[in-house]
């Protein structure tokens, strides 16, 4: 049984890799170090396939962050990949299941670069497969606007119309014309591209196509911001 005065348990995906010949679960560290640095304690979900086995540790979970990483597939909402679409995302249906289960929990989420995307897949969107100005969105930062009230503007500490700077490092973005159900978009690029969507509840339920565990200014305001509505929700707050 839960403690409701233990700090609040955030379950981060994982991504698979093969390093010499074999899969291997891969975390980039900079994910639980900034969950650990906001005062949450980072948990881990190895890739496993079996929805059972994730129900038990979203029961352990306070909050939910789904990492970044390769490419989804475009199948998933209903088209055939692009050729510039990265394939070799190993055991990707896992993810798509894990943010189904969690999007049914009470609890906060933070999507994250492919995270963000994850989220309008699984909630009937579809993606941008190749930004036609890829140069200006991959390795590099670019400026960002926000648009609308919500947990975005919460965390950057600025109200709608204010801009910010914020790495990139993609290649794909949540589709403006095909957003999922009860998503908003609530950050923009330079580009109009969409830069954060959430999602309409009472809940947090934020992806941002940025990495802000990348970002010293910006890493607190939200991982700080997770923590702080996870133990809301874990208390019924």
């Amino acid at each position: 049984m839960k403690s409701k005065d233990h700090p609040p348990v955030i379950l981060l995906n994982m991504a698979v890799d093969v390093i010499n010949g074999r899969e291997n679960e891969v975390l980039i560290s900079q994910y639980a170090q900034r969950v650990s640095d906001s005062g949450a304690v980072p948990m881990l979900m190895p890739s496993i396939e079996r929805p059972e086995m994730m129900e038990t540790l979203l029961d352990l979970a306070d909050g939910v962050i789904l990492i970044g990483g390769r490419d989804y597939d475009a199948r998933e909402f209903g088209e055939e990949p692009h050729p510039e679409a990265g394939r070799n995302r190993l055991r990707p249906h896992c993810d798509i299941v894990f943010a189904r289960l969690a999007l049914a929990r009470p609890i906060p989420i933070l999507g994250i670069c492919a995270g963000c995307q994850l989220l309008n897949i699984v909630t009937g969107g579809k993606l941008i497969q190749h930004l036609p100005n890829v140069d200006e969105h991959r390795f590099t930062t670019h400026t960002a606007r926000v648009t609308a009230d919500g947990y975005f503007a919460r965390a950057v500490g600025a109200a709608p119309g204010s801009g910010l700077t914020v790495n990139s490092f993609h290649h794909q973005a949540v589709h403006p014309g095909a957003l999922g159900r009860g998503i908003r978009v609530t950050a923009e690029a330079f580009d109009g591209s969409i830069e954060a969507v959430e999602l309409e509840g009472s809940r947090m339920v934020l992806g941002v196509q940025f990495h802000p565990e990348r970002m010293d200014e910006l890493a607190p305001g939200f991982f700080n911001l997770l923590k702080e509505e996870a133990f809301r929700c874990r208390k019924g707050l």
